[in-house]
């Protein structure tokens, strides 16, 4: 989660429901969230850029669940499902 990589002894179960976006990104797409670039840059995109939409990738994935992974993988915690 972008917040783990700043400060790794303040997290809520929230991170792991990124972790869960980037994991659910994986499996819909064949690719992770961010796919290139060194770890260091991938790390700053994770924090301050959004992936390409699900469904330019797989056009077939219905609106709904992709709306699920866009919520999963937002930025800030407090925009995530709180559960």
């Amino acid at each position: 989660a972008p917040e783990q990589a700043l400060d790794a002894h303040h997290l809520d179960p929230r991170a792991d429901l990124y972790s869960l976006g980037c994991t659910l990104y994986y499996l819909l797409t064949g690719q992770p969230p961010f796919a290139t670039g060194t770890l260091a840059e991938k790390l700053l995109k994770h924090q301050r850029e959004e992936p390409t939409d699900v469904r330019v990738l797989r056009p077939d994935i219905p609106p709904a669940l992709a709306g699920v992974v866009q919520h999963l993988l937002a930025k800030s915690p407090q925009d995530r499902y709180s559960s």
